[in-house]
């Protein structure tokens, strides 16, 4: 059986203490994140990190998992001997990719499925929120992680002496990559239009 490669891994997913990039508890379970990395990599980063980028990435990552919380052990870098790459990793992706494994993986957590069909999980000790609490911070994660890709792509298209292998002919430059829409405050607007007579 083959493993799935990814950029990033289930304890620098859970595991960094205050330092982390998703609000998981301190003793989360990796392997509920494990299964749905590499398809938030897949919705979430692959659509504007090119092949080439990515898998650049992935060879230059320390193959050890990254550690930023002395708390945890021994502090290790994700790119020690790439300092472009540990700016990205540190600043962008790990905070980045962290939500959006926490926004795929909720329904999982929340939700699970036995031979006595789909169940909610609850504790002795506290109280599931069930599905009204579940899609409310799934919605809140998908948001941050949605605003915070175009934080990403102006990063990289303002830095492309330091990322060459990013795609910037898909994003900067373009009519798609506009600076101005970046410094301006997103709202939704509620417009209700009546019919008169």
């Amino acid at each position: 059986m083959s493993t799935v490669i990814t950029l990033i891994q289930p304890s620098e997913v859970v595991n960094q203490g205050i330092f982390k990039g998703a609000p998981y508890n301190n003793r989360f379970d990796q392997s509920l994140v494990a299964p749905n990395i590499h398809l938030a990599e897949d919705r979430f980063l692959k659509t504007f990190i090119c092949k080439a980028f990515y898998d650049d990435l992935v060879a230059e990552k320390n193959a050890t998992p990254s550690n930023y919380n002395a708390d945890l052990g021994a502090l290790v870098q994700a790119y020690p001997s790439n300092a472009a790459y540990e700016t990205l990793w540190t600043q962008y992706l790990l905070p980045y990719l962290s939500r959006a494994v926490l926004c795929l993986t909720l329904p999982s957590v929340t939700l699970q499925v036995s031979s006595q069909g789909v169940m909610t999980n609850n504790s002795e000790y506290a109280q599931n929120s069930g599905l009204s609490g579940m899609k409310f911070l799934m919605d809140n994660e998908l948001r941050n992680t949605e605003e915070r890709k175009p934080i990403i792509i102006k990063f990289l298209c303002d830095n492309e002496a330091s990322y060459p292998l990013f795609c910037r002919s898909n994003f900067c430059g373009s009519d798609d990559y506009n600076e101005d829409d970046f410094n301006k405050p997103k709202r939704n607007v509620g417009l209700i239009f009546y019919k008169t007579k």
